[in-house]
């Protein structure tokens, strides 16, 4: 396996056990929006959400890199 595969495993594995062990409930306030929730799902969700932007971002560089004009 390459290595930035190997790390990638390792990092997810270590925020799941770190929202597993961080599970009481937390109130998420934004703008006039508030919501009480489990820590887990704003981990997991911010987690998720910041590797669905990384991958379009990768993903972009990719497409106009072989791009000719």
């Amino acid at each position: 396996m390459k290595l930035k595969t190997i790390l990638a495993i390792l990092f997810a594995t270590v925020i799941v056990i770190f929202s597993l062990q961080n599970s009481e409930v937390t109130d998420v306030r934004f703008v006039f929006w508030k919501l009480s929730m489990s820590r887990v799902l704003i981990i997991l969700g911010s987690f998720s959400v910041g590797v669905i932007v990384g991958i379009l971002v990768s993903v972009k560089k990719k497409f106009v890199n072989t791009k000719k004009y």
